[in-house]
């Protein structure tokens, strides 16, 4: 399992999303005719192949293929490692216990990853969306969603200004914005288009790949003005971190309870943690300590920059005597 469903009892139930990078089985173990090492997905089948989440033994891979909601769902819960020997059945229409994706199709059904169709189906056969998968993702290693209110982070690249619409958008946006999915030269996303085989296994890798991590707005303020520093400062150093190469801002993401009426619970900034490391603000005497550890996992402190010591330069002098003579008489 990785390193999320280590940290967390179960999956899609984090605050936090820390993935570990991904493993390095034998190229020797990518047997399929039809993927070739110079293929862009080559890596991606090679890590699906480590993890036991595609068979060892069939001939072929399929990369270009469309993948099945059946399909994804065997390969999505091996790649979590969820407990798929006694699931609860969700009673979708189209999947019987006797189903060969039965087990996988509960296991991700009892997490709350997936659900069924309004008429009571799961569509085992129908391909996996663009869309959909972006809802599944999100979902799944809890990403939080860009604030399409008003971004204040890195808005999403293709529709710069705009925001997405439709049943997946912000999840579209969110995935776009952190480099998972990308669009298309004419400036759509098909959120409706069929995923191909090789698409999702390329989607995951980049997943294994990136460490997220989303903090309360008044965490990170406060951490600033602890250190005397203003909350509009606070503001604009954490905006500032939009392209380091120690901890990246995003975007920003609101929480909101959904019922009768809309509450905003919390207020977060999310972050690429990229490397170790200090980030000083020497305008405010101030600086970001970034740690990364096997036990907590990426986290970081703020600091007052202490100053140096001044030291003083040892001052010399002239020990040789100076000697007055005078002209013998």
């Amino acid at each position: 399992m990785n390193k999320l469903t280590k940290t967390l009892s179960t999956v899609g139930l984090a605050s936090a999303v820390l993935f570990s990078s991904m493993g390095g089985a034998s190229a020797s173990e990518v047997h399929y005719k039809d993927v070739n090492k110079s293929d862009n997905f080559y890596n991606s089948v090679d890590y699906l192949l480590e993890k036991n989440a595609i068979s060892s033994t069939i001939p072929n891979f399929r990369p270009y293929e469309n993948i099945t909601r059946g399909q994804f769902a065997s390969i999505f819960a091996k790649v979590l490692g969820l407990d798929v020997t006694d699931v609860e059945n969700p009673n979708f229409k189209d999947v019987p216990t006797t189903h060969q994706f039965y087990k996988y199709v509960s296991a991700l059904a009892n997490e709350g990853i997936i659900g069924g169709k309004a008429d009571g189906t799961f569509g085992i056969n129908e391909p996996l969306t663009r869309g959909q998968m972006a809802g599944i993702l999100a979902k799944a290693y809890d990403i939080k969603e860009i604030d399409t209110t008003d971004y204040e982070g890195k808005a999403s690249d293709i529709y710069s200004g705009t925001y997405f619409k439709g049943q997946w958008g912000d999840e579209l946006a969110t995935l776009e914005t952190i480099g998972i999915m990308s669009g298309f030269g004419d400036g759509s996303f098909k959120p409706n288009a069929p995923i191909k085989r090789s698409q999702f296994a390329n989607m995951l890798v980049k997943m294994e790949n990136i460490s997220i991590n989303a903090f309360d707005h008044d965490y990170i303020v406060k951490l600033f003005k602890d250190l005397g520093v203003s909350e509009k400062v606070a503001y604009e150093k954490v905006k500032s971190l939009k392209d380091n190469n120690t901890m990246s801002y995003l975007y920003s993401s609101t929480d909101m309870l959904q019922g009768d009426y809309d509450v905003l619970l919390s207020y977060k900034h999310v972050f690429e943690f990229k490397n170790e490391g200090e980030i000083t603000f020497d305008d405010i005497d101030v600086k970001l300590v970034v740690t990364n550890d096997s036990k907590n996992g990426w986290g970081f402190t703020a600091e007052k920059i202490e100053e140096e010591p001044t030291v003083e330069e040892p001052t010399t002098t002239n020990d040789t005597a100076t000697v007055e003579t005078t002209d013998a008489k």
